[in-house]
C-alpha cells in the first residue's frame, strides 16, 4: 500500500495532477480496446475519481491517522468497482490476466504505474477483510 500511497502523493501534489492521473489511468488501460463510448465514460470517471482521491488524500496527509488511511483505502478500492462495473465481461477477464503478466515484469514503469493505480482480485479481497 506504500508505493500506492506514494505514487498517489505524487500525482496529488503535482499541478497537472488531475491530467497525469487520467492519462496515466488510461495508458495502463489501453490494452482493454475500449468502445468509444466506454473511453467517454473512462475519462468521465478518472477525473471524478481524481478529485475525490485528492480530497481524501490531502485530509490524510494532514492527519496521518488511522481512520482516515482507512478512508483513502476505501475510496481506492470502490474507484476500483466502479471502474470494472464499465468493463465487459471479456475485458474484465483481459484485465484480470494482465494483473499476473504486470507481477513478471513489475519492475517496468507501464506495469509499476498499473499496479499502484488498480487492484487484483486478491488485494481486493484481501483490503475488504
Amino acid at each position: 500500500m506504500l508505493d500506492r500511497v506514494s505514487m498517489i502523493e505524487f500525482i496529488v501534489d503535482n499541478p497537472n495532477g488531475q491530467l497525469i492521473f487520467r492519462q496515466t489511468k488510461s495508458w495502463c488501460t489501453d490494452f482493454l480496446d475500449l468502445t468509444e463510448v466506454q473511453s467517454s465514460k473512462m475519462d468521465e470517471l478518472f477525473n471524478k475519481q481524481y478529485i475525490e482521491l485528492a480530497q481524501v488524500y490531502k485530509k490524510y496527509n494532514t492527519t496521518n491517522s488511522p481512520e482516515d488511511l482507512d478512508a483513502l483505502v476505501d475510496v481506492i478500492l470502490h474507484q476500483e468497482e466502479r471502474f470494472r462495473d464499465l468493463l465487459t465481461p471479456k475485458q474484465l477477464g483481459v484485465y484480470k490476466t494482465k494483473f499476473a503478466e504486470t507481477k513478471l515484469a513489475s519492475g517496468e514503469t507501464k506495469n509499476k504505474a498499473f499496479n499502484n493505480l488498480f487492484f487484483s482480485d486478491e488485494m481486493l479481497v484481501s483490503y475488504r477483510q
